[in-house]
């Protein structure tokens, strides 16, 4: 393995083990601490604010500071935002700060996934790599969820952030060991200014997609979450044996899928996959508590599959692109325009819905117009994917 891989796996590891013990907690933690559906989607809201700060920060120290000093920054901020957790109430104020933070964690962290792995592919190896990091990527994520789901059923909040801390400060440690370095394009590529974010077009329809795949990156992984914690009866275990299992399934579709991505025609297989994200998110519309236990796991494995799928197509043509066209800039442009629209279109909706009663039944429809939204996809690289 070569010392840049070795790199990117170690950052990668570390954190995804770290996600998993709190972060991907954090929807299904503001529901338990009585926020409505209102403010979880101010929380969103403020955390795209969040991001959107902190990759203006991060896309001009990553020329400066040394890649070392990027990943401390990185777990810096996962601590601080735990430490915000132990403050949270219903204050905005405070909701603020832990919207921020988080926000600006997922920044950092991200982004510098992104750009590592970028060097690490080209147009023939894009899928099968992105689906190999994935699998490698659930397997310390779930080992994360069930230590999470534990510590939060059966523990203080003190011992999780004891247990983070010890992790971050020795997988630091092991980092540091490999003396890591930033790949050279990475170092030679300018910071993306304000006038070429609002002046960004091109004919693949990035910067569309960009906007409609911001709501749906929150809508996966904050309503979804709470509607998986509502089906496990708002438990933190059984929701962590839930996503496990599913996990599971998620990690042999990868496992059979990377492989034959990149030899597939990629328009055909693009298409497919977008009609069956989109089918996700009717099931999800469909699926509810008073189902047959039987049925209902048939139904989130279906979703899991359709959304697995979807994701692999749509990130192989995502770093296509970007290989083909400005490279690493086109990564950063798209963070701003997801981060954005999250910033603004959870922000009406928050306001449009909160103190609504039992707001947990706006879900149903959410998902009905989400798997009509979905087929925009289709217009991702069309005219550039006409023949493939």
């Amino acid at each position: 393995m070569s010392q840049q891989r070795k790199i990117f796996y170690q950052f990668l590891g570390l954190h995804s083990l770290l996600i998993g013990i709190f972060p991907f907690f954090i929807p299904v933690f503001l529901w338990k601490q009585g926020f409505d559906l209102g403010r979880v989607c101010l929380f969103i809201s403020l955390a795209g604010i969040g991001f959107c700060i902190g990759l203006w920060i991060w896309d001009r120290i990553r020329g400066v500071i040394s890649l070392t000093s990027l990943i401390a920054i990185s777990l810096v901020f996962e601590i601080l935002l735990l430490v915000n957790v132990q403050m949270l109430d219903m204050d905005f104020g405070v909701m603020l700060l832990l919207g921020i933070s988080y926000g600006v964690y997922n920044s950092f962290f991200w982004t510098t996934q992104r750009a590592l792995f970028f060097e690490l592919i080209d147009i023939s190896s894009s899928g099968r790599k992105y689906g190999n990091i994935q699998i490698f990527v659930g397997l310390l994520l779930q080992i994360g969820i069930l230590i999470g789901g534990f510590l939060l059923e059966r523990a203080d909040f003190d011992y999780l952030l004891i247990v983070c801390g010890i992790i971050a400060g020795a997988g630091f440690i092991l980092l540091c060991i490999s003396k890591p370095r930033y790949p050279q394009p990475l170092v030679e590529t300018r910071p993306v200014s304000i006038t070429e974010i609002f002046k960004f077009r091109d004919g693949d329809s990035s910067r569309f997609i960009f906007i409609v795949d911001g709501l749906f990156l929150f809508l996966e992984s904050f309503f979804w979450v709470i509607s998986l914690f509502l089906l496990s009866h708002e438990s933190f275990t059984t929701l962590g044996l839930i996503v496990m299992s599913l996990a599971i399934i998620f990690g042999l579709l990868f496992y059979l899928l990377k492989n034959t991505i990149d030899r597939l025609g990629r328009r055909k297989i693009y298409t497919v996959s977008v009609l069956l994200y989109a089918s996700s998110w009717a099931l999800r519309a469909v699926t509810g508590q008073e189902m047959e236990l039987i049925w209902l796991f048939v139904l989130l494995v279906m979703i899991t599959f359709c959304t697995s799928f979807f994701r692999l197509a749509m990130n192989k043509r995502f770093y296509d692109v970007a290989k083909q066209t400005i490279q690493h800039p086109y990564l950063v442009l798209k963070s701003y325009y997801s981060q954005m629209t999250i910033a603004t279109g959870f922000a009406v909706l928050g306001w449009l819905i909160i103190d609504l009663e039992n707001s947990e039944k706006l879900f149903s429809g959410v998902y009905w117009g989400a798997s009509a939204l979905a087929l925009s996809f289709l217009a991702y690289g069309a005219s550039r994917y006409r023949q493939a």
